[in-house]
């Protein structure tokens, strides 16, 4: 593929059982479509997934009491009477075989459980099943045939859903590709990397290749992987709940006697899951499903301990002989999950691009009905169901109080106890259910004085920093007055358009850089506002645009990218300068080294000062806007940085301060200047010193440039230069400051006395009381 040659009306990124759904609703409506993914669907839920076309069995007596919930199960309660003509049309020829598998849905309601969950869905299942009049029967379980638990897991109650069925996921998706290319569709078996914009439209999307497809619209429709797209997009994804995995294990089984039940067979809702469930498959084999754990991005790979779980729940609750099965394969799947829980459909603030995932549980189910709405308004025509309330731009929807979701986090974090057969002293179920309240209602409210997440993300934010940045990010967006979908809400509460004040946006910007750890959050705020907002009073008003732009910044402060690299300049002894990402950003605790040099030269006058490893020249320049008198030198090895400190310099020069001389030298060169040897009053350094191997912050890691951060298997090559150098350069009493790591104040003094050309070496503490940098003076 080569640029330009490839143009659509529409691009689908997404190859699951809703991008391929949609890609076929539009081929068939004549529009040039191309639809991307790898063809083994990495991060996908449908190739994983059990299939089941269930509106009712997936219902939860929490869905029920919210109007978002509510309109979920009338979307699939609609979504169920498509799936008959879906299927239909779907076989192309005679050789097709039907994509059934299972004819109706048992749901049971067992021991295992716990009422404040188990009962209380069954029972929502069966009220939901009244209200819409779908037919259901009540069931004796140990008429049901092919269920055989183990005493301690048996069925108390049943019923049968004779209208809720179940495909063959991996079939289903083959048979969309085929019919997809049959309308003239394009698959591309390639991921896409960004979108491709311009002027607030669409342009194209770029693909791992290189290849730009020209397009008006995209969908993201890739699940959890719908997120690294929109990422490239940020002043979009900052306004977007962001999505994350719902990563599930599911297995395929070889039935020990070759035999596999009629319909499905299901717990309700559990343990922040979607129910234990085993669905026949053709040949004697079942599925057996499945787990659920949040994770921040999509895994690829099952963990032991879910397959073990998973497996254990099966033959224990559903059929002893399972464990007597083969294990044909396990699969893995990525449910993508909103920060949420609610879907993201509709078009984005960025005109041309749309989304269509974070259903989470249901996309597979929902998939007919979501194709063909979309078509609609991609084609800008009338809709039948109305998707605004799942708009992507919007602040959270709360469907539950915080004391409700909290309640609901308490309870099935229990369940997953009981569902795991633990055994414990009848008393520590009542403690650990006292404890689990205060700790996530502390955890609620160190996230957001209003929003709450949903119960599996408020558990799981405990454990995960990186899900709960993500959560304080979109938290601090939507606090920009960002209307609530569907309606009022805590959202409500929350500052309208045009009426953030700097207090506000400051406080906000604070939270999100403590929550990434950032060392100085309340020093890298004030800096972010006024790159944005220049110097306004605390209670003037910030305007929609620069707050988001204010949010954008921080978010990336919060991923430990250098302030001095976002801003694209840095401050050190009040001279201000510009910084590369090819250069090492100066950090505030160099000011005390460099406090300490201007005071070791306080009573020398026109005192000459050498800064070894300048980088960008911030101490030398520092030191002669301080010391116009001065002869300052400042010298380094690496071409990028030798760029940046002339270009320093050399404002510097015009804003007025002495003019310094940036030498091209290595600190490793014996020659080096040796003009200047003996007539030196200061040498500063601020020398790479991190050990080669050693696990840093990203900020030092993974930001800077390796060059300026390692020095060797100890960290101390380029220090012990420097100690070389300094010697022939100073004049006796010429005094000496070298920044370094923490441990190396304990090893710097050594190689200084061990030198035989210094006095005593002292170690120096920084602002925050970390052992930072040596001195010593020339005998």
């Amino acid at each position: 593929m080569s640029e330009g040659n490839h143009s659509y009306d529409v691009v689908v990124v997404g190859n699951g059982a809703l991008g391929l759904s949609l890609g076929l609703e539009l081929a068939r409506r004549k529009v040039r479509v191309a639809v991307l993914g790898q063809p083994h669907r990495p991060g996908a839920a449908s190739a994983a997934a059990g299939a089941m076309l269930g509106a009712f069995g997936e219902v939860t007596a929490d869905h029920l009491t919210s109007e978002h919930g509510r309109i979920k199960l009338d979307w699939a309660h609609q979504a169920s009477k498509l799936w008959p003509e879906w299927l239909s049309r779907l076989r192309l020829d005679s050789t097709d075989t039907d994509l059934l598998t299972a004819k109706g849905t048992v749901v049971m309601l067992n021991t295992v459980g716990v009422p404040g969950i188990d009962t209380r869905n069954y029972k929502a299942i069966r009220e939901s099943l009244i209200t819409y009049g779908e037919k259901f029967e009540d069931v004796d379980p140990e008429d049901i045939d092919w269920l055989d638990a183990e005493p301690t897991a048996r069925p108390l109650q049943a019923m049968f859903l004779p209208n809720e069925h179940a495909v063959n996921a991996t079939e289903l998706l083959m048979r969309l590709e085929k019919a997809f290319l049959a309308a003239g569709g394009m698959l591309i078996a390639e991921r896409a990397t960004r979108v491709d914009h311009a002027h607030g439209r669409v342009r194209g999307i770029a693909l791992e290749s290189g290849t730009i497809l020209r397009t008006g619209k995209t969908v993201l429709a890739a699940g959890a992987y719908s997120q690294v797209v929109l990422d490239s997009v940020p002043e979009q994804a900052v306004q977007i709940p962001r999505l994350i995995s719902g990563y599930g294990v599911s297995a395929v089984v070889d039935t020990a006697d070759g035999t596999c039940p009629p319909s499905v067979i299901r717990t309700p809702n559990r343990a922040f899951a979607c129910g234990l469930h085993v669905v026949p498959r053709p040949g004697g084999q079942v599925y057996v499903g499945a787990t659920n754990i949040v994770s921040v991005e999509p895994r690829e790979t099952a963990l032991i301990s879910d397959v073990l779980f998973l497996l254990n729940c099966a033959h224990r609750q559903v059929r002893k002989d399972l464990a007597d099965s083969g294990l044909r394969r396990i699969q893995v799947g990525n449910r993508p999950v909103s920060l949420d829980g609610m879907p993201l459909l509709g078009e984005t603030g960025l005109s041309g691009l749309w989304m269509m995932t974070g259903t989470y549980r249901d996309g597979l189910t929902l998939s007919p009905l979501l194709a063909r709405e979309m078509t609609a308004l991609l084609l800008e025509e009338a809709s039948s169901i109305d998707l605004e309330p799942f708009r992507p731009v919007r602040s959270p929807i709360q469907p539950a109080s915080r004391e409700e979701v909290v309640d609901a986090t308490v309870t099935h974090m229990l369940a997953t106890g009981y569902e795991s057969d633990w055994t414990v002293p009848i008393y520590w179920p009542a403690t650990m259910e006292h404890y689990l309240h205060v700790a996530y209602t502390q955890r609620a409210q160190q996230l957001d004085p209003t929003f709450t997440p949903p119960p599996e993300l408020l558990a799981a934010s405990r454990l995960n920093p990186v899900l709960t940045q993500s959560l304080l990010d979109y938290y601090a967006a939507s606090r920009g007055g960002v209307p609530q979908a569907g309606g009022s809400s805590p959202a409500a509460q929350s500052p309208s358009r045009g009426q953030l004040t700097v207090d506000d946006l400051a406080g906000e910007i604070v939270r999100t850089l403590t929550s990434g750890g950032v060392p100085r959050p309340r020093q890298d705020a004030d800096a972010l506002l006024a790159h944005v907002l220049g110097s306004p009073g605390p209670k003037d008003q910030v305007s929609e645009e620069a707050a988001h732009e204010v949010r954008a910044l921080a978010a990336r402060r919060a991923e430990l990218i250098p302030l001095g690299h976002i801003l694209g300049r840095a401050r050190l002894g009040g001279v201000e300068v510009a910084v590369t990402e090819s250069v090492f950003a100066p950090l505030f605790p160099t000011e005390r080294l460099l406090e300490w040099g201007l005071s070791a030269i306080s009573d020398i006058q026109n005192p000459v000062v050498v800064d070894l490893c300048t980088g960008s020249a911030a101490v030398a320049l520092a030191v002669a806007h301080a010391r116009p008198d001065a002869q300052v030198h400042a010298v380094d090895l690496d071409e990028a940085a030798l760029e940046c400190a002339r270009g320093n310099a050399a404002a510097r020069a015009a804003a007025g301060d002495t003019t310094i001389t940036v030498h091209a030298g290595d600190v490793a060169d014996g020659e080096l200047l040796t003009f200047l040897d003996g007539k030196v009053d200061l040498v500063l350094a601020n020398p790479p010193y991190v050990p080669v191997g050693t696990e840093i912050s990203p900020e030092f890691g993974k930001y800077h440039p390796e060059r300026a951060i390692f020095a060797g298997t100890d960290g101390l090559d380029v220090i012990r230069h420097v100690i070389s150098r300094a010697g022939r350069l100073l004049r006796p009493g010429g005094a000496l400051a070298i920044e370094h790591d923490d441990p190396q104040i304990e090893v710097v003094p050594g190689l200084l006395a061990a030198s035989g050309l210094f006095g005593d070496g002292e170690g120096h503490r920084d602002q925050e009381d970390r052992p930072r940098y040596t001195t010593s003076f020339r005998k």
